[in-house]
């Protein structure tokens, strides 16, 4: 969490991120993929941002946008990695728990 606040603040000023209380997380094995010889692990943490903020993050950024439930869903294809899409809808709608998530 401490890396992903460091990112947020240097690469979009977000100085104190408020993260959500349900994260993804991909563990991966050593056979997974020809191009790793060893163990990998991502988290993925969902931020909670105004819209002011969201609006700053644009200006600064053409390249982001602000996309709504259904975007998502109709982009999934586009979004990696595999499995962020029920995971961010699933926090907003409210059905996914608190804690961990496993993106398989």
């Amino acid at each position: 969490m401490e890396s992903a606040a460091r990112f947020l603040d240097e690469q979009f000023g977000l100085t104190h991120p408020r993260f959500g209380s349900t994260y993804g997380f991909r563990q991966s094995r050593a056979g997974d993929n020809w191009e790793f010889d060893r163990v990998t692990a991502a988290r993925v943490f969902i931020i909670r941002i105004s819209d002011t903020e969201g609006a700053a993050i644009e200006q600064r950024s053409p390249t982001h946008s602000r996309w709504g439930v259904a975007d998502l869903r109709r982009r999934r294809r586009e979004i990696h990695p595999e499995g962020i899409v029920p995971l961010t809808t699933g926090y907003i709608e409210g059905w996914i728990p608190d804690g961990p998530i496993s993106l398989c």
